[in-house]
């Protein structure tokens, strides 16, 4: 997709058109492989590249649209809070606030909504743009909610991948599936209350756990690192026996001379 529209820039388009032309060049590629016979033609290498290729078919063009259209919205954004020369665009801000409140409400309404992960997962890459981005408006909006912080989002944000890996290995069983049933009485057919203190007391066992696997990777990390630059230094030079015969030779002088000053 970038070959393509660099190369139509270079044939002398101007830079949005040679883009968006690129991106719809690549597009419609994507649509004529994907939505035809031609698909098969991954069933060469295995029936696993099939099913992965065609479950995140499209999931990289929207991300590249998203990316092209980020400058803008973002330019907007930044016009609707700053203003020029100080004036405050109070009508732009309540705009923004309402079509941000919007997309996230029409993402609930709309897929937030579906409980079966089997109906909703394939449609979560092309529509969670919309709860993001109404997030990002409604938050930028305001002097007063740019400057709102949450620690305990940081601290979450700051496991994120250890509490996305080791959900597989600990946190889940029965096939992935479930949660481990520790408290008396909890699963699928148990009361509520149960459930609800049966995932307390795994989270408890498991956020600690996240936590500590991220301290380990971070030391692991640095250690690694550290020894890399060791490693790249090379071996320290050793000194030979005539220069140490002479390190000693001149610190046996300097401490005979300091003694023949304080004879003196």
């Amino acid at each position: 997709t970038c070959w393509v529209c660099c190369a139509l820039e270079r044939r002398g388009m101007p830079y949005w058109k040679s883009r968006i032309g690129g991106l719809l060049i690549c597009t419609a590629v994507h649509i004529i492989f994907y939505e035809t016979p031609a698909v098969n033609f991954l069933k060469l290498f295995s029936d696993e590249y099939l099913f992965r290729f065609q479950s995140d078919k499209y999931t990289a063009l929207i991300g590249i649209w998203s990316g092209l259209v980020w400058s803008k919205f973002k330019a907007y954004m930044q016009w609707a809070y700053n203003g020029e020369a100080g004036v405050e665009r109070t009508t732009a801000k309540w705009i923004q606030r309402f079509a941000g409140t919007a997309l996230m409400w029409l993402w609930w309404y709309g897929f937030g909504s579906i409980s079966d992960k089997f109906v909703y997962n394939p449609v979560h890459p092309y529509i969670f743009w919309m709860p993001v981005a109404g997030w990002l408006m409604v938050r930028n909006s305001s002097k007063y909610l740019t400057e709102l912080h949450s620690t305990a989002l940081e601290f979450f944000g700051r496991i994120t991948l250890e509490t996305y890996v080791l959900q597989f290995h600990v946190f889940m069983c029965n096939d992935v599936q479930h949660i481990p049933q520790v408290v008396p009485g909890s699963g699928p057919d148990g009361p509520w209350s149960l459930n609800f203190l049966n995932m307390l007391l795994c989270g408890f066992i498991f956020v600690p756990l996240a936590w500590w696997a991220r301290k380990v990777t971070v030391n692991t990390q640095n250690a690694v690192v550290d020894l890399m630059k060791e490693v790249r230094k090379g071996p320290k030079e050793e000194l030979s026996h005539s220069d140490s015969d002479l390190e000693d030779v001149s610190l046996i002088k300097a401490e005979n001379g300091e003694n023949a000053e304080n004879g003196k």
